[in-house]
Order: C-alpha cells, then structure tokens, then sequence
C-alpha cells in the first residue's frame, strides 16, 4: 500500500519498514522506517476507504443538523448545521496530509531558533495527498511524570514553557497547534518539547486576539 501511495518501490526509498503500525488512529496510522540515507523515519499513511465513511458519516450528520434545527426553538439557536460545517471542514483537512506537511513546515520554520520547543523535519520528497514522512523523534510523553522526574526534568518549568510556547505561537506568528493534548507532546533527548500531529492548525483575527489578550490582562491583575 505504501508502494503504491508513494508510486515508488519501497526498496528505493526505505532500508527498513516496519510492517507493524507504531500508532493507530482512525483516520491514519504509522510506521517507523528508515531511508536509504539513515535518517529514522515514521510514515503516516491515510486509512483506505476513508474518505468516502467519513463523507456518508456527515451526510448523515448534517441530515441530523437540519432535524435538530427544525425541532424547537432551543436546536436553532445551537446552530447544529454551522457546527457540522465546521466539523467538515476540519475533517477533510485532516485527511489531505499535504497540508498537515505544510503545517508541520510552517511551525518549523517559526520556532527554527528555539531554544525549548523542536518540530519534527518533513521528508517533501516522499509526501503525498495520503502519505507523509516524518523525522522520527525519541522522547518522553508529557503524561508520564514519573519518567520526566527520573530525567530531572523540572516540571513548573516545563508547564511555564509550554504556556509561553503557546502564547507565542498565537500572539507572535498567529499560527498555533490547535490539538496540544498530552499524546501530542514529547521532551527528546535534548529536553526540548516537541509537538507532534499538526492536523489541526488555527489562526485568530486581530478582535479574536485582542478577546483572549484582555482575559489574561484580567486573569493577571486578579491572581
């Protein structure tokens, strides 16, 4: 499958390829390889048939919208069928991988200098609509707190860090990593934190940003 995504021979891209997937999701799963050149490697490849189940899946959704909408006074006024459109929206993107490949170089580019937050390279050469390959990243998962311990890693800091990250993120370049859980963060080897799946990226219009700079002005003056 793999092969025939890439339109290649996988021996003339991989010198290994694991068979067996390192994380599966719903929409995509991934394998840990290695390139001709030696570069460690993950490949996320877009589950077959995808697309057309989460197509019918919000059809059917957006069937339910209208329902809901049409019910009571209360179903219009969630807007159920402006919440499925953005759902769609957010979806479809997820699963063209080329733009999640441009995310992932766009916030690389960003924070290039960065002393504490490192965003994995994108192999250009080998990415398709369904298909990307990623630098491989060891590290810790933020959730495993024991283990950061261990490493004498300073959690306060490491909370203080990834808020900073955060801010800067929407306040300096107005492009952020809108999917910041615990699965998506690492600390490599270096003590860096890493994001990883850039699927969902969110930008804020100057009133949007201005919104969440008075809430924290006020949060501040309160502590």
């Amino acid at each position: 499958l793999i092969s025939d995504r890439l339109d290649l021979p996988i021996s003339e891209v991989f010198s290994s390829l694991d068979d067996q997937p390192l994380a599966s999701a719903s929409i995509a799963q991934v394998h840990c390889a290695r390139l001709l050149s030696g570069e460690e490697v993950v490949v996320k490849i877009v589950r077959p048939g995808i697309e057309e189940t989460v197509r019918a899946d919000i059809r059917l959704l957006k069937q339910l919208a209208t329902l809901l909408a049409g019910s009571s006074s209360l179903g219009r006024r969630l807007h159920p069928q402006e919440v499925i459109a953005d759902y769609e929206v957010v979806i479809l993107n997820e699963l063209n991988l080329l733009a999640e490949a441009a995310n992932t170089t766009q916030l690389r580019r960003n924070f290039e200098h960065s002393t504490f937050l490192y965003i994995p390279k994108v192999y250009w050469d080998f990415c398709r609509t369904d298909l990307i390959v990623l630098e491989r990243i060891h590290g810790i998962p933020v959730s495993h707190t024991e283990t950061l311990i261990e490493h004498q890693i300073d959690l306060k800091k490491l909370a203080e860090r990834g808020v900073e990250i955060f801010f800067q993120q929407i306040f300096e370049y107005n492009f952020f990593h809108a999917d910041m859980h615990q699965g998506n963060l690492l600390i490599n080897e270096e003590g860096k934190l890493v994001i990883l799946d850039f699927g969902i990226m969110g930008r804020l219009g100057e009133k949007e940003q201005n919104f969440l700079a008075e809430i924290l002005w006020l949060s501040l003056i309160h502590i």
